[in-house]
């Protein structure tokens, strides 16, 4: 589980730096990446301590709040800021779930896995065409990262109500919380698609 996790970070890390690297220098995407795991680190704290049943959330809250803290402190875009950090966390995700399930031989874990994994093609095919679609007119750089974290949440919500026992779902609350989450995330980006370049 250790190996995977520091994988997964040497991973985001890279993937962060690829996707912001022609825009900001390497100082800036470093200070982003070192706020963003400071704040995965006292979520994950604070989760231990508090509700363990919701550390993916109090994780994300600190993810959240690193994140937020990083774009204003350095000036940096929001939105492609937002891409680069949901393809840098999506395959230390399907790294953790996939030691998830070989340790504890978990059939959840796995799928969990598997969707994960699906989600990090999408971003990279979605990222490929979008602005192609004819509905996105605006062509403004972020929709994969939003449109990926939205249906990422989406199907969190869809099947909390089928496989309530995934290790990151916290029981009856998952739906409601990745339901409202899809909602705000598909709600930003149907505004990103009719705000000007």
């Amino acid at each position: 589980m250790v190996i995977a996790n520091i994988l997964g970070i040497l991973i985001f890390l890279f993937l962060l730096w690829k996707k912001l690297k022609e825009d900001y220098s390497y100082e800036r995407i470093f200070n982003l990446a070192t706020l963003i795991l400071i704040g995965l680190l006292v979520g994950f704290l604070i989760s231990k301590k508090v509700l363990p049943e919701f550390w993916f959330f109090l994780e994300l809250i600190g993810v959240g709040i690193g994140f937020v803290i990083g774009v204003i402190k350095f000036k940096l875009n929001f939105f492609e800021t937002f891409e680069g950090v949901v393809i840098g966390f999506l395959p230390l995700l399907t790294l953790f779930f996939l030691s998830d399930s070989i340790k504890n031989s978990s059939l959840s874990s796995f799928l969990a896995f598997w969707l994960s994994l699906i989600c990090i093609f999408l971003f990279f095919l979605v990222d490929t065409y979008y602005r192609s679609f004819s509905w996105y007119k605006s062509g403004r750089v972020g929709f994969s990262g939003v449109f990926i974290a939205g249906l990422f949440f989406l199907i969190r919500a869809l099947i909390s109500i089928f496989f309530p026992d995934v290790i990151s779902l916290s029981g009856n609350f998952e739906g409601y919380i990745s339901g409202t989450l899809a909602f705000i995330l598909f709600l930003l980006l149907f505004n990103l698609s009719r705000s000007e370049k």
